[in-house]
Parts: structure tokens; C-alpha cells; sequence
């Protein structure tokens, strides 16, 4: 099994609680911002997860379809129009005005998945369409990565280990239940350079247009907590 089927159940959403709804409207309210939508534009939210910010576009007015590999995610989508679909291969020929990708949903696979990735998501883009991924500053995690951290809530007690291992940043998550039975699973995501990402999304046929250092706006910086890019599909 890899390593993100085994990841995206149901209790991920549990460690991620402080990523709430509220969160995603403002960061959502920013990509509409960035990536200048026009009222009613159709939208496709790549790894879409719990449908956070796929229900914050659509509240605001576009016209979303969110799509992801794991059905205990979309199972909690609520409110969303959204399909279970390979973000590798999906199956959308310049169909979207624009194509979002939140909360480091990039990266999952190796550089020929990753490549695969946003080749899919400008095809899915109809000429003159835009793209913002936002991912996470390999600068900033390299330097103040946290090695671990053991967190105690509602009768669960979640443990994490951190590394940089291969190029890539590892996250070992272990789930401890009331009654003493645990789950754990890796978490594996490739660490690109901003430089980097940016020479992808070129070789996709994207143009990178705009780079963010976080969801205000700030400009990229080598210690800024995100990596955002705004991009067109000439």
C-alpha cells in the first residue's frame, strides 16, 4: 500500500483539527484574490481532502469540483460536488477556469509522479487558465524542522517524528486511542526548492506568474511559512 492511502483515513482530520473552516475562507478569499476568478469561474481543488476550502469556494460564489484519492476524505466533504480521481491522471480536458492545490497537496510521489501531477493539472486548465499551488518552503522547514512532538486530546494521544530523509520531508504519525490500540502511518513528501517547483511548473507547460511567502499576501522569503505560486496555462 502507499504511503498516502494508508495516511488519508479519517483520524488525519483529527490532527489536523487547528486546520478549520474559518482558516480556509480567509485562504480561499486569498486564491480567488490571486488567481483573479471572475464571479462564477469553475474551479477544480486538487486533493481536496475534507472539502475545506472546496465548500469555501463554492459559499463564495465559483463553481467547484474537488477531487481526491481517499473515500473516508470525500466521505467528509460535505456541501462539495467532488470525485474520487488520481490527481496524476485526471480525467478533465481543459474543462476549469482554474485549478487550486491547498495545504502541500503536492509532492506525494516520486519526480516522475510529481511531473505527472502538474501536467494532469494544466491539462485540466483551459487556455488562459490560472493555477495556485500552495506548498510548503523547503528553506524554512530545512532550517526549523521540529523533531518531534506528543500531543494529548480528547482521550487520543497523537505522536510525531520528523526527518529529512532522500530529498524528501518524513512524518511519522502514531494515534493512540483511549482503549490502547494505536494506528500508525508515514507520511512522505518530496522537499522542492521554490526554484525548483517553479522549473516543474514550467516543464508542465505553466507559467508562473506570482510567489507568495503566505496566505497574507507577504512577499517569499527563505524563513516565510509558505510556498505559494500563481501560475497561467498560456
Amino acid at each position: 500500500m502507499n504511503w498516502y492511502e494508508a495516511a488519508f483515513r479519517k483520524d488525519y482530520l483529527d490532527l489536523y483539527y487547528h486546520r478549520d473552516d474559518e482558516a480556509a475562507a480567509q485562504e480561499a478569499a486569498f486564491a480567488a484574490e490571486a488567481l483573479n476568478l471572475p464571479e462564477g469561474a469553475r474551479v477544480l481543488d486538487v486533493g481536496c481532502g475534507g472539502g475545506r476550502h472546496a465548500r469555501a469556494l463554492t459559499e463564495a460564489g465559483f463553481e467547484v469540483v474537488g477531487i481526491d484519492l481517499s473515500p473516508d476524505l470525500l466521505t467528509e466533504a460535505e456541501g462539495v460536488v467532488r470525485l474520487r480521481a488520481d490527481m496524476r491522471a485526471l480525467p478533465f480536458h481543459g474543462s476549469f477556469d482554474a485549478a487550486t492545490s491547498f495545504f502541500t497537496s503536492f509532492g506525494y510521489f516520486d519526480d516522475a509522479g510529481n511531473r505527472a501531477t502538474l501536467a494532469s493539472i494544466a491539462a485540466a486548465i483551459r487556455p488562459g487558465g490560472v493555477f495556485l499551488v500552495d506548498y510548503l518552503n523547503a528553506l524554512a522547514v530545512q532550517a526549523h524542522l521540529v523533531p518531534a512532538s506528543d500531543e494529548e486530546r480528547d482521550g487520543r494521544r497523537f505522536r510525531i517524528r520528523r526527518r529529512i530523509e532522500a530529498g524528501r520531508v518524513l512524518k511519522e504519525v502514531e494515534i493512540e486511542e483511549e482503549d490502547g490500540s494505536t494506528r500508525g502511518y508515514v507520511e512522505s513528501v518530496r522537499l522542492y526548492p521554490h526554484s525548483e517547483l517553479i522549473r516543474l511548473m514550467h516543464g508542465a507547460g505553466l507559467n508562473p506568474v506570482a510567489l507568495y511567502g503566505d496566505f497574507d499576501g507577504r512577499d517569499f522569503t527563505s524563513d516565510a511559512p509558505r510556498c505559494i505560486v500563481v501560475a497561467t496555462r498560456p
